[in-house]
């Protein structure tokens, strides 16, 4: 794993997208990011929908499911990827891909689509910051429920 020189951004800053056709996970995960300092956190209910939000704002990440009805997640990612809508950072955008299912197979089509990271469900908010702060070179406070998690972070697989 090559060490990053670049100098890291205040995640107050960081515009977040979430993908998921579960508004329960995407509530969820709006309130971990809002809890670390995140306050621009936008959700989509589908690939379709996220899209034309893509399209329409900038984001520095997204967060996305992998299975979910219409567009899966990996088609989702490969739209962005193949630069099928124009989307400004289209290449460089940091893609987190989350899966109730610890398939390797799906997990592995994921990253090769273009993804960047994957999270396996139930998430784990120091896992999940972790990852952020890794792909956005940013900084993410510690909480006081994450203390323990965080001394004991076990690292993610690198792909």
């Amino acid at each position: 794993m090559a060490i990053d020189n670049a100098s890291p951004r205040d995640h107050h800053g960081l515009s977040i997208l979430i993908v998921d056709d579960n508004k329960f996970t995407r509530d969820l995960l709006r309130k971990i990011l809002v809890s670390y300092g995140i306050a621009d956190v936008a959700p989509a209910a589908s690939g379709e929908d996220a899209l034309r939000q893509l399209h329409a704002s900038f984001y520095d990440l997204v967060i996305c499911d992998i299975v979910m009805d219409g567009m899966s997640g990996i088609q989702f990612v490969k739209a962005i990827r193949s630069k099928m809508t124009p989307i400004v950072n289209a290449t460089t955008m940091p893609i987190i891909m989350l899966t109730a299912h610890a398939d390797e197979t799906l997990v592995m089509a994921a990253m090769k689509a273009g993804a960047n990271g994957y999270l396996v469900k139930p998430l784990v908010p120091s896992r999940l910051t972790h990852l952020i702060e890794k792909l956005c070179h940013s900084t993410l406070p510690t909480l006081r429920c994450d203390e323990h998690v965080t001394r004991s972070r076990v690292p993610l697989p690198h792909h």
